[in-house]
């Protein structure tokens, strides 16, 4: 994928950058185009009043303000170019291209080596309208008139790779498996609508500022509208019901709130909120609630080393590690990025509730340009996000990349008609896998101000959308001796009866055991996608179409054993069922540690119990140093439930206590107090009499494995 190096060091590159981060960041330039004056109020209107006015409204935030009176300026007093050129710049950030390249092309032609950057974006105006043609003469018109400027030697050379991209873009192919679907009022309001969120079934939160036409207000006295979530339901297909505000814990009446995205198990929501500092500086940060029995808690500012003092970090979007914990990637204009805003990511940990320090994307991700609008598809490990730094159709494009962190393979281009001409943001997929989200300026949305101004919420549909699956066996063989005469015969053949090796007392089917799943990419590198746990010894996967994936268990030593298959071909929905793996396995049944002794109703170890421990759980500890082992104690059922529960726990934590004190480390420990209800003999007689030799059984000390441990802890961390 092609990248490049925009037009940003000029006066129009300051316009540019503090357009994308009103536009897109703080919601939208738009959005604050309600807190204005109306120019159209005053009857005497000079030049100087016209000007001053249109001033005093940008340092409000209020460009359609600004530019009714830069516009009533150029009517009345036409020729200034300085004027011109302002209006083009006002023009670009409302997205009225046409305007704005008339105004670019009238600067450029009053004195054409002054404003030569203004062609640039004459022609870029003409790309994002789809007039591909005509915006192949602007660049090749700019690249032949600056080639002699060894200042706009880089800037020249983009520009001629845009004008040979032209034809290709313009000749790109529209797959027509996609349907794309414009939501109606429930939805879109004449506001930019933003951050499609699918929430649960037929059910979508979304962000916007619920205002069909330009209100003017006093902003020294006047409550100012604000951007919030909603929700809207799905009814029947393509049919929307506006359900109003999503919840109000997050909705609040001093700021801009948006951007919305759920962690994998749908119980913390992170959001942006965008306001002024006491400096007047508009920043964003990024803010996370806690679902709690069903109710979203108050939410808290993440810690700084996510929200960066005096930088906008926003637009959340949530990832999972190998070990299930939440990786959040978003968009900030911090230090040690590479354009104007970038995309970054931290990695959560559970053990001290705390974030990582945030790491750049990469350079394969971020350009000079600027990236943004983040989702992480969690089932393909799949990076969506749109960009105005690569050769795109016009705008921003919306781009993918498998990988996660750092580490990201080729970036695509998803085409059309995802992608139009115009900007197309907040890519998103349902749990479906069916169809998905997208927010556009592209032609056919409702208009507040002028045809591209703002975006609506647009739903994407796979026509030839089907389903396929995957799944398989994992058994265990606990006999070594046994395992190697078995292996190579069956690795390499595939001949030996499975019912025959089933029917061995040394294989175990094997339960809570971890699966992981791989895919492949075209260069050859392999992407962990997710992992599961066998029920029942059997593993399942839902996967995508046109993959190269692999299965992947490890036995008891990290020995690692692979099972490749792919989806490639596959047209109709099917499940694939592929052969048992069997690895060598540590039995996972309880074993008994005999002679562990406690003192009457103590639960301190004695020291003949310290020696048998040493010799029996300690030394397997020690052979295996992957074994994650779980210590039980057990009583017999003299006294209460809750006094024998008691009791085995304090006894269990008091082995797992002194194995840690021997160098165990506490991660491959747990400890488990039963009580007495797992008996493993009666404690009375048939007769009812006492059974002492039964309580005695009864009152015991087990150990199992239960897992190993993982070496993928830091990996996200640990790209070059």
């Amino acid at each position: 994928m092609k990248k490049y190096s925009p037009i940003y060091t000029n006066a129009f590159g300051i316009f540019r950058r503090m357009a994308v981060l009103l536009a897109l960041v703080v919601f939208s330039a738009t959005a604050v185009s309600v807190y204005a004056q109306n120019p159209n109020g005053e009857k005497s209107q000079s030049k100087g009043k016209l000007i001053k006015m249109a001033k005093n409204a940008l340092y409000e935030g209020d460009i359609f303000t600004a530019t009714d009176c830069y516009q009533k300026v150029d009517d009345k007093y036409p020729g200034d170019v300085n004027v011109q050129k302002t209006l083009a710049n006002l023009y670009w950030q409302e997205k009225n291209y046409p305007l704005a390249q008339k105004y670019f092309r009238a600067v450029y032609e009053s004195d054409a080596k002054a404003n030569l950057s203004e062609l640039f974006y004459s022609a870029k105006c003409l790309q994002i309208m789809g007039k591909y043609n005509e915006a192949k003469a602007e660049y090749e018109l700019f690249a032949a008139r600056g080639k002699s400027d060894k200042n706009l030697r880089e800037n020249v050379k983009y520009a001629k790779t845009l004008a040979e991209e032209m034809d290709r873009i313009a000749n790109d192919s529209v797959n027509k498996n996609i349907a794309i679907v414009h939501l109606d009022s429930a939805v879109n309001s004449k506001h930019i609508n933003t951050s499609p969120l699918p929430f649960g079934e037929n059910t979508l939160v979304f962000g916007s500022l619920r205002e069909n036409e330009i209100n003017y207000y006093n902003t020294c006295g006047d409550t100012l509208p604000v951007r919030k979530f909603y929700i809207a339901r799905e009814d029947n297909e393509m049919e929307w019901s506006f359900l109003g505000e999503f919840d109000t814990v997050f909705n609040t009446d001093d700021a801009d709130v948006c951007n919305g995205a759920l962690s994998a198990d749908k119980r913390r929501f992170f959001f942006s909120k965008c306001q002024k500092d006491d400096k007047g500086k508009r920043l964003c940060e990024i803010y996370m609630s806690k679902l709690v029995d069903d109710v979203w808690q108050t939410p808290e500012r993440l810690p700084d080393v996510i929200n960066a003092s005096g930088y906008t970090t926003t637009m959340p979007s949530l990832g999972v590690s190998r070990q299930n914990a939440d990786v959040l990637y978003f968009v900030t204009d911090r230090p040690g990025g590479r354009g104007g805003l970038d995309l970054w990511f931290s990695l959560y940990n559970p053990k001290d509730n705390s974030w990582k320090e945030a790491k750049n994307c990469g350079k394969q991700v971020n350009t000079i340009g600027d990236e943004i609008t983040p989702y992480y598809d969690v089932t393909t490990r799949t990076l969506y996000y749109s960009s105005d730094g690569m050769i795109g159709y016009g705008g921003f494009d919306i781009y993918k990349t498998v990988g996660e962190g750092k580490g990201f393979n080729d970036i695509k281009n998803v085409g059309k008609p995802i992608n139009s001409s115009y900007d197309d943001l907040y890519y998103t997929i349902d749990e479906s896998r069916r169809k998905g989200f997208l927010s556009s300026n592209r032609d056919g949305g409702y208009s507040l101000r002028n045809e591209n101004c703002c975006d609506d919420i647009y739903e994407f549909i796979y026509r030839d959308h089907i389903v396929i699956a995957v799944d398989g066996k994992v058994l265990g063989v606990t006999d070594s001796a046994y395992y190697r005469r078995i292996e190579k015969e069956y690795e390499k053949t595939r001949t030996l009866s499975l019912d025959e090796i089933q029917k061995s007392d040394n294989v175990e089917v094997l339960y809570d055991y971890r699966v992981d799943l791989y895919m492949t990419d075209k260069e050859g590198k392999n992407h962990f996608l997710k992992s599961t746990e066998t029920a029942n010894g059997m593993y399942f996967f839902s996967l995508e179409r046109d993959v190269d994936y692999f299965i992947s268990v490890k036995d008891f030593n990290n020995k690692e054993k692979k099972l490749a298959f792919t989806t490639n071909g596959i047209i109709h929905s099917d499940t694939l069922h592929l052969d048992p793996i069997i690895i060598n396995a540590l039995s996972t049944r309880s074993f008994v540690v005999e002679n562990i002794y406690y003192d009457f109703a103590k639960y301190n170890l004695r020291e003949e119990s310290k020696t048998v421990i040493d010799t029996t759980i300690l030394k397997i500890l020690n052979a295996y140093p992957r074994i994650i082992v779980e210590i039980s104690s057990h009583t017999d059922s003299v006294g209460t439930d809750q006094s024998n529960m008691t009791l085995s726990q304090n006894r269990a934590q008091s082995v797992v206590n002194y194995l840690i004190q021997k160098g165990i480390s506490k991660d491959r420990l747990v400890a488990k107090g039963y009580g007495e209800s797992k008996p493993i003999a009666p404690n009375s007689n048939p007769d009812g009499s006492d059974n002492p030799e039964g309580r005695q059984k009864n009152r015991r000390t087990e150990f199992r494995v239960i897992g190993h441990l993982d070496d993928d802890a830091d990996i996200l961390y640990e790209y070059d």
